[in-house]
């Protein structure tokens, strides 16, 4: 019966989850080793719920929770004499800073994370991750106890539920702040014992992920075939230009010596919502000549095994130029473009219930 959950719509999923309070949804993981295979993990709360996690540090009263619009219902005011201490102090618990609110938010949807991890970390082969960002004590807990078995990690940063926070909507068109919590992950500088290094799949959204950092985590993962980066600061030139072999890592001497590009297992590459991966300026995309016509995307040619690229949402970058590149030069299966284009005459779609 349990099996059957996984064969749910990832709502249904989320929905089930929000009932469920922590310790409850971890005896349901001990039950079946393929429900915690393949993890989906959604430690969202909301604002109003912050004031659980302040005062006092419970160990046994985590609730998984998604972010839903609030509901705001009139509330009687009551008389200013009336529970004076009772505001007073209410007003101390409770923050009102957005930036304070989402720095909490974070800590309280790490330490649910965290805790899961640590408990079945090493026998993940599958996990997601949706919150607002992640930090040191989640980051600690993947390169501990996922080192070696995990396969598939997403790490969402951005999500259509979580849009509906108590944070500024600014907040989601932009990655989240950079962080040393990425060197756990990694397993770099004091923390080369431990760091994610067996992953086949690898999907960012809204990730504060430095170029430098993105190369390192790539590299911990000579089997990566599938890259998805959304809104990630990492996808800049300095980690696309190693990526497609254009520039070498000067402190590893093994790489200089090899014939094939960091990226060249890639078969999925997306870079979505990414306006920062061209190395030159393509004002003149049009006077380019066929032999150098992804000038500025030179390194997509290292990537010699990609079946799927993706551009979409990536604004400075024309359809066509990335069409006459493609068709010329790289001569990719499926590439997505930044938006679609739109010829005189080209008829509409409409749905047919419609008509």
């Amino acid at each position: 019966m349990s099996d059957r959950i996984s064969f749910l719509p990832l709502e249904i999923v989320l929905q089930i989850l929000s009932y469920l309070p922590f310790e409850s949804l971890l005896a349901f993981g001990e039950t079946s080793c393929s429900n915690y295979q393949s993890h989906i993990l959604s430690g969202w709360i909301k604002a109003d719920q912050l004031i659980d996690f302040i005062p006092i540090e419970r160990e046994t009263d985590y609730t998984i929770s998604i972010i839903r619009r609030p509901k705001f219902k009139p509330v009687k005011q009551e008389p200013a004499s009336k529970h004076p201490m009772r505001t007073k102090d209410a007003k101390r618990r409770s923050p009102t800073d957005p930036f304070v609110i989402q720095k909490q938010i974070v800590r309280a949807q790490n330490k649910i994370f965290s805790r899961i991890v640590n408990r079945y970390g090493t026998s993940l082969v599958k996990l997601e991750f949706m919150a607002y960002d992640i930090d040191i004590e989640s980051a600690m807990a993947l390169g501990t106890r996922c080192q070696y078995l995990l396969r598939h990690l997403a790490l969402r940063f951005e999500h259509q539920h979580i849009r509906e926070g108590h944070i500024k909507p600014s907040t989601w068109r932009f990655p989240a702040p950079c962080s040393i919590a990425w060197n756990l992950l990694i397993g770099i500088g004091q923390y080369k014992h431990i760091g994610v290094s067996g992953l086949q799949t690898l999907i960012l959204e809204r990730a504060g992920i430095t170029p430098w950092q993105l190369t390192m985590l790539v590299k911990k993962n000579p089997n990566l075939t599938v890259l998805k980066l959304k809104t990630c600061h990492g996808a800049q030139p300095e980690f696309l230009k190693w990526l497609g072999g254009m520039e070498q890592d000067s402190d590893d001497p093994v790489e200089g010596v090899s014939d094939f590009a960091p990226g060249d297992r890639l078969e999925v590459l997306w870079l979505e919502n990414c306006h920062q991966i061209l190395t030159q300026s393509i004002d003149n995309h049009e006077d380019f000549p066929d032999e150098a016509c992804d000038r500025g995307l030179e390194w997509v040619r290292g990537l010699r095994n990609l079946q799927s690229l993706s551009f979409n949402k990536c604004m400075n970058l024309p359809s066509e130029y990335l069409e006459r590149a493609n068709k010329t030069i790289w001569k990719i299966p499926e590439v997505s473009l930044p938006y679609i284009r739109y010829e005189e005459g080209t008829p509409i779609e409409v749905d047919p219930t419609l008509m």
